[in-house]
């Protein structure tokens, strides 16, 4: 595939976005802030999708395996930001 890196690191940028969304959405839960479903779902289709993406692009590199695995933890990692209840 022609251009793998650009395409590739403008997932990056997207990924990172997705890592700012789901930060401002863990520091309201964690403020105490009621957060309805609606933004989380949201939030959780734009990383999940951020992530496909990426794997989709990556997948003709020699490191595929390994981008699949980082991209697994990433939406793993968001997730569990997004949907895990504040901490006692």
């Amino acid at each position: 595939m022609e251009n793998f890196e650009i395409l590739y690191l403008s997932m990056v940028l997207f990924t990172c976005y997705g890592f700012t969304l789901a930060q401002g959405l863990r520091a309201a839960i964690n403020r105490g802030d009621i957060v309805r479903t609606t933004p989380k779902i949201l939030c959780s289709i734009y990383c999940i999708s951020v992530s496909i993406i990426a794997i989709k692009i990556a997948s003709n590199t020699p490191f595929a395996e390994l981008f699949i695995y980082l991209h697994v933890f990433i939406i793993l990692f968001q997730s569990a930001m997004i949907w895990f209840p504040k901490p006692k």
